[in-house]
């Protein structure tokens, strides 16, 4: 009997020796190219010849089972993004570390932009040498970014080839056309210290979004739809004030037209108040309109939660999603400051972001945010315990950038309510993102919670089954959504809303939150029931939703405090001990103080003592008045939070007769002074420190030699 057997492994033989010879000669094109390219570079850069290129942290990019269709034409055009190096980088890490962890002197004192171009951004002649490279190479449009992280440029593929020592492919996959680096990318040593890594070079992969959409509305049963203005009822947020004054973004891409149009009538339908996002393009304009659902379901379910207003919302909004022009979208909402708390409802194979670089790039980005305070919320993924393989979800692997240790991962459940939108409880949904990652280290915040030495994810979860999810107004009509793209609005919304109750920016809470949810807090709803596929639900921290959702309301409770200044006296000598006292109410606050005079940092903080902290002083010397505040640092139970206004004055005086504080030394003052030398009235501390003048003056008594001298300058025989 035939079995094909034979025939088939004939065509195997036939296709291994026909790929084997594709093999072959690609590798030998490549070596040709290449040391063309290398030629080309050193009558450029003459220390080339006898020193090796440098990897940097853009490899070679694994196709997989994509089908290669030929190399990239030489004259073929794309955008790249070079990532610089962070400077400093173990002591940004210490910095990191002790901005979030409560109790450390330099809990919350966040990094200002002037601060991090100073200690940590590349030095502006490292990123001009860059620059100078590629134009030399032959790119156009070149670019140096705000805060000197990203350089940006326009190339040929022989440009390309020329300046990073490699040779692009095209392939397709599952039906997708697509670009790869098949070498390891490579800069002159020269260029080593400073590169990190270099993006454009492969779209193969590329971020996607975290949505599902049910057919029709479900309104019934006790997991059914919910309206977005539900959700702070169902998770006790709707006694707070509204986030009002803490500025949130989005990562978008494509055009908002239709998002701002949507989120308008969402507005109109709910009575809310009208929120008129910024759109910061990041990149060319794009007419693309194919993830308008995905943005309605950030922008609806953030204002939502937040209450219905915002200090202000800003689409940060890339060309497409191809990790290169996500990358500028996220260092633009970096490098701008302004906004408190960042969504990003998107997400790969951190296999991808590792080998083209981004992960490195991004993890940057992501750990500047934390040092300025800053918030990202990212969606961990809707493909279970594995967002990997061909198709997506069929090999291990986290999400990414959910997986950086700089990003809070928001995974999913399944919300029960009943029809008041009362909180029935949560199981883990089975799409949630959650696993190890298999790069990224464990941060410091896991330790004793998380086993293994990777980061494990995700840290919280919200509501993100379709069946229990939102609806919203997508191209003007009804539409029920889910996915993790729920759940880290809703945490950006309550996040925000947080911060707004502290009138204070929180930053990134992953040491509170770790810290808070290892000793049990009722704050968080701890989900122990459900699987993601390879994990399950259980008490405590899990690979499913982490350590669950919050009581909004409670999870404020823990972070508030509050801050009231004196000084004593109000009144002093110059150069005489004033004492500054600062009492902090809240939940047993520990932690630090630091007293701040006319705005200035002074001295070093201070540590609590049963909620009170007091700074003597002698180094008020200058005459006038001096304003204080205080800042506390904040704890594991309490939010940091200042002083709004300076609560007391400090008047510092000076030896020059004028007793009576009318702005001149005349017979009034004589009079005054001979009383008080005779001993008919006691002087207050203002008419001591003017009369005091005699040499050696600031004895603490006006006498006859002081009567005297005062005498003299009012009848202009004397000045002092």
């Amino acid at each position: 009997m035939d079995t094909g057997i034979g025939e088939d492994a004939a065509f195997v033989g036939a296709m291994t020796m026909h790929n084997r010879l594709l093999q072959h000669i690609r590798h030998a094109r490549l070596a040709l190219v290449l040391a063309l390219s290398g030629a080309a570079l050193c009558q450029v850069f003459p220390a080339h010849a006898q020193s090796p290129w440098v990897n940097v942290d853009t490899r070679a990019h694994p196709t997989g089972k994509a089908v290669f269709h030929g190399y990239l034409p030489e004259n073929e055009s794309l955008d790249v993004v070079v990532a610089l190096k962070l400077r400093n980088r173990d002591q940004l890490d210490y910095h990191v570390r002790a901005l979030t962890q409560p109790g450390n002197p330099e809990f919350r004192r966040w990094l200002n932009r002037e601060q991090i171009l100073t200690d940590y951004a590349p030095l502006p002649e490292r990123a001009d040498a860059v620059a100078a490279y590629l134009t030399q190479a032959g790119f156009t449009n070149v670019r140096i970014e705000a805060n000197r992280l990203l350089v940006t440029a326009t190339g040929t593929t022989a440009a390309i080839r020329r300046a990073f020592h490699t040779e692009l492919g095209r392939f397709v996959r599952d039906g997708r056309e697509g670009i790869a680096n098949v070498t390891n990318v490579q800069v002159p040593p020269e260029l080593g210290d400073t590169v990190l890594s270099v993006l454009g070079l492969q779209t193969l992969d590329q971020m996607h979004t975290m949505n599902y959409r049910i057919d029709g509305v479900l309104l019934s049963g006790s997991v059914h739809g919910l309206n977005p203005v539900m959700f702070p009822t169902v998770y006790d947020a709707a006694g707070l004030p509204t986030a009002s004054t803490t500025a949130v973004g989005i990562i978008t891409e494509g055009n908002m037209t239709q998002t701002i149009t949507d989120l308008h009538q969402f507005e109109s339908q709910n009575g809310l108040p009208t929120i008129n996002p910024a759109v910061v393009l990041v990149g060319p304009p794009s007419k693309d309109t194919s993830n308008t659902a995905e943005w309605d379901l950030d922008s609806q379910n953030i204002q939502a939660m937040a209450g219905g207003q915002v200090a202000q919302m800003i689409f940060y909004t890339a060309y497409s999603l191809s990790n290169s022009y996500i990358t500028k979208a996220l260092n633009k909402a970096v490098s701008d400051n302004v906004v408190a708390v960042i969504n990003v409802s998107l997400g790969e194979c951190e296999s991808a972001a590792y080998s083209d670089g981004s992960m490195a790039a991004d993890d940057q980005i992501f750990q500047l945010a934390i040092a300025q305070g800053q918030t990202f919320s990212i969606s961990s993924g809707d493909s279970g315990s594995n967002e990997c393989g061909s198709p997506q979800g069929t090999s291990p692997g986290a999400s990414y950038p959910a997986s950086s240790p700089y990003v809070m991962a928001v995974g999913g459940t399944t919300l029960y309510t009943d029809s008041n939108g009362n909180y029935g409880g949560e199981t883990a949904w089975s799409g949630t993102g959650g696993s190890p990652s298999l790069y990224e280290p464990k941060p410091i915040w896991q330790s004793g919670v998380v086993s293994g030495s990777y980061r494990g994810v995700p840290d919280i979860a919200f509501d993100a089954d379709p069946y229990s999810g939102a609806i919203i107004v997508v191209n003007g009509a009804l539409a029920q959504y889910g996915g993790t793209s729920l759940a880290s609005p809703l945490f950006v919304g309550s996040w925000a809303r947080i911060q707004s109750a502290n009138n204070a920016r929180l930053g990134f809470p992953a040491s509170w939150i770790y810290s808070r949810g290892a000793q049990n807090t009722p704050a968080f709803h701890d989900v122990t029931s459900g699987t993601n596929g390879g994990y399950s639900a259980a008490t405590g921290w899990d690979y499913t939703t982490g350590f669950g959702s919050f009581d909004v309301a409670a999870t404020a409770l823990l972070t508030r405090s509050t801050v009231t200044v004196s000084a004593s006296p109000k009144s002093v000598i110059a150069g005489q001990p004033v004492t500054f006292t600062a009492t902090v109410t809240g939940n047993s606050p520990t932690g630090t103080v630091q007293f701040l005079v006319n705005g200035v940092n002074f001295g070093s903080p201070v540590q609590l003592v049963n909620g009170v902290a007091t700074l003597t002083t002698s180094q008020l010397t200058v005459t006038g008045t001096d304003s204080i505040t205080a800042v506390y640092s904040g704890d594991a139970n309490n939010a940091g939070s200042s002083t709004v206004t300076a609560f007391s004055e400090i008047v510092t005086l000076g030896h020059d007769g004028d007793i009576n504080g009318d702005g001149v030394v005349d017979a009034a003052d004589v009079l005054l002074a001979q009383r008080i030398a005779l001993g008919l009235i006691t002087p207050t501390v203002s008419q001591l420190a003017h009369g005091d003048v005699a040499p050696g003056g600031g004895d603490g008594v006006i006498d006859a030699d002081d009567v005297s001298l005062i005498q003299g300058r009012a009848l202009g025989l004397v000045s002092f």
